[in-house]
């Protein structure tokens, strides 16, 4: 039958893929790939799913979702995922409309089921993804009620270049251990705003969990971990972690700044990111970082970061929504 009806993970999930590909002609990311490639591969191990779809929550969840048909022809999907089995929060991603069918309302209408879903099964809010750039969806989503929240933008560095490390006058630069994770969850409290913790808490856990294997992981899997803060009054004001590969993958570096320092520290903390790379294989370098952190984001510019894409998150509290809709 043609129209709307729920994703039927046990026939639908090649044409959804080859849906995903057609549709992003050119534009998927290699995390979009990487999603098209395992649709493809569930749907060729397709009695596994269709016994894990009726067994598992968690997989049900996680290939949930509607499709647009025509002609008997997928045009239209949304995958609509829980967060967690006992979540009140659900994710809504891979929207797709075959470009013959987009400005028909398709989209709309996947979107409207999908919030209508998660509102049926007990959530409180769901929570999407967009690139920054990408104005039709924006719209469509500011118009089904969903609020900006944050950004995250993806830099890369096709080749660590020799530089000096920068010096920040008054500040040292030092490793640390696992052992200051309290620190480091302080930092992180204070310098991500406040809005952003509401959708993604900062958890004690997080930071004091320790992997008793990590060790024999990482050298099996040729990385290394090299950890570095910057102190004052007996508090971190910036952390550094720079994630270097040996055998294969990109180098890493994640870095958080206390919001009274921005400005000042960010040259010290990428300079010594590239000088710590450059003893290692030459790898390309992917940075993942908040674009509320404007100075980071130039800072990373100088050194000839290029910026890949910025990824906007978008929030629907459905608890307000029901209220003005009532």
């Amino acid at each position: 039958m043609d129209g709307l009806r729920p994703l039927d993970p046990v026939r639908d999930l090649w044409q959804v893929a080859e849906l995903i590909e057609e549709a992003f002609d050119g534009r998927l990311s290699r995390e979009g790939r990487g999603v098209i490639r395992d649709l493809r591969l569930l749907s060729l191990l397709w009695p596994l799913v269709w016994v894990l779809d009726r067994t598992s929550p968690e997989f049900h969840d996680f290939l949930s979702g509607f499709v647009w048909v025509e002609g008997g022809k997928i045009v239209g999907h949304v995958t609509l995922s829980r967060e967690g089995v006992f979540s009140p929060r659900f994710w809504i991603s891979n929207l797709a409309v075959a470009r013959a069918y987009q400005g028909r309302g398709i989209a709309k209408a996947l979107m409207k089921a999908a919030i209508e879903e998660a509102r049926e099964q007990g959530g409180e809010e769901v929570i999407l993804r967009v690139k920054a750039g990408n104005e039709p969806a924006i719209s469509l989503y500011r118009g089904l009620g969903f609020d900006e929240v944050y950004a995250i933008t993806k830099m890369r560095l096709n080749r660590v270049e020799p530089v000096a490390l920068t010096i920040a006058e008054g500040f040292t630069l030092r490793r640390i251990s696992r052992a200051e994770w309290e620190k480091e969850y302080e930092l992180a409290r204070e310098a991500i705003p406040h809005k952003i913790q509401l959708l993604k808490p900062v958890r004690e856990a997080d930071f004091r969990v320790h992997k008793p294997f990590g060790w024999l992981v990482s050298l099996i899997l040729g990385r290394r971990e090299h950890r570095f803060a910057i102190d004052e009054d007996g508090k971190f004001i910036a952390t550094l972690t720079v994630y270097a590969s040996r055998w294969w993958g990109e180098h890493r570096i994640e870095m958080t700044v206390h919001p009274e320092y921005r400005g000042h520290l960010e040259d010290m903390l990428i300079t010594k990111a590239l000088i710590i790379l450059a003893r290692h294989p030459k790898r390309e370098v992917i940075v993942e970082h908040p674009s509320y952190h404007r100075e980071a984001m130039e800072a990373l510019k100088r050194y000839g970061f290029v910026e890949e894409e910025t990824l906007i998150r978008m929030k629907l509290d459905l608890i307000s929504t029901h209220h003005r809709a009532g």
